[in-house]
């Protein structure tokens, strides 16, 4: 009997493919969390949820005895925490091995920064991993500044027969530009609304253009707020949160996907869109410069740049026949690359690797 253990949010969609997919290859997953979840796991998928007692984050510590104990009880053939501090922290603690850290992003590309302790605390929860593992070759540099061994390389693909182009695109009376990411400020949605108002001042084509949010978060109030004050409120939809099965088909209402981010780890959001045959405009910031190829499947946007964003929307629409070859050329890029599939595998073979040196 094979099982592995997940330190890992279990509420996350992330953490939900993961065991997902390995809950059909191994034994037992069990997954111990700090947070509660509300999806349903297949029936050898165990979820284990521990919370500290307050807010405060010293409490944070005071579940390691807990884990620890758990994770004994557990006796699992793999430990594997996703997400470097915190859930890296309790993998850590555990001494226990094969163990794998899986980086994510801001606990790569920000919790280090914050002060000398934090930089030195990543170092010493990398250094207890067997293997550590990133999404992109990008997050995969940004994390040999912390760890001097090898970084598996494990894409965060999509599944090819769900996310694919159900409705082509320039297919309706309207062109819809689109984004689905958190409404938070490192998104940077504020300059698509400022480039998207600039376009509709300067287009003159014959069908309406579309501003389509797709998702929630802090800054969701400022950016209503925004759209009512450029006057664009009859060509802007915010959705809310909308459940992620529903993910593809609000892809497929969109024309070309915007993603004017100013970090990102993988790029996820990316993959799917292109798996849906959707032109891509990204800025070239972390992992998106790994999937968006400029003038192949989409333009590079500058940063914090609603000017640039205005300029790479026009190119882009004033073009149909490009469009469309964009529109291949992205769903091509996945079947290459990110079939989620073929990405699996190769953390399976990296467990299988680990549990015959282990035994």
């Amino acid at each position: 009997m094979v099982k592995i253990c997940f330190l890992a949010d279990a509420q996350s969609i992330h953490t939900r493919k993961w065991a997902e997919y390995f809950s059909g290859i191994y034994d037992e997953i069990h997954i111990i969390s700090m947070r509660k979840t509300d999806y349903v796991y297949e029936s050898n998928v165990y979820v284990h949820v521990l919370r500290s007692i307050s807010e405060n984050k010293l409490s944070y510590f005071l579940l390691i005895r807990d884990i620890k104990k758990l994770v004994k009880e557990i006796n699992p053939d793999i430990l594997h925490s996703h997400y470097a501090t915190s859930y890296g922290l309790y993998g850590r603690m555990c001494n226990r091995h094969p163990f794998i850290i899986s980086v994510w992003g801001s606990d790569i590309y920000e919790f280090p920064k914050v002060n000398i302790a934090k930089k030195w605390l990543l170092k010493y929860i990398l250094k207890g991993a067997d293997k550590v593992c990133s999404t992109s070759n990008d997050m995969a540099e940004e994390t040999g500044k912390y760890y001097n061994k090898e970084i598996i390389i494990t894409p965060f693909g999509v599944d090819i027969d769900k996310f694919k182009c159900y409705t082509p695109i320039l297919s309706s009376i309207n062109i819809t530009i689109g984004v689905i990411k958190g409404l938070e400020k490192i998104y940077g949605i504020d300059y698509l609304i400022e480039g998207f108002s600039k376009v509709i001042q300067e287009y003159h084509g014959n069908k309406q253009l579309k501003l389509l949010i797709v998702g929630e978060g802090t800054q969701r109030i400022k950016l209503q707020a925004l759209v009512n004050e450029l006057d664009i409120k009859s060509n802007v939809t915010f959705t809310g949160k909308i459940d992620n099965d529903k993910v593809p088909e609000y892809i497929n209402m969109m024309d070309i996907v915007c993603l004017p981010s100013l970090s990102e780890s993988f790029g996820v959001s990316a993959v799917e869109a292109c798996a849906c045959g959707r032109p891509i405009l990204a800025t070239n910031v972390g992992g998106l410069k790994e999937i968006i190829f400029d003038n192949y499947n989409g333009f590079v946007i500058k940063q914090k740049s609603s000017e640039d964003i205005k300029l790479k929307i026009m190119k882009i629409i004033e073009n149909e026949v490009r469009m469309v070859q964009f529109s291949k050329n992205a769903r091509k890029l996945v079947l290459k690359k990110y079939s989620w599939m073929n990405n699996a595998k190769i953390m399976d073979n990296l467990y299988k690797k680990l549990v015959n040196i282990n035994k």
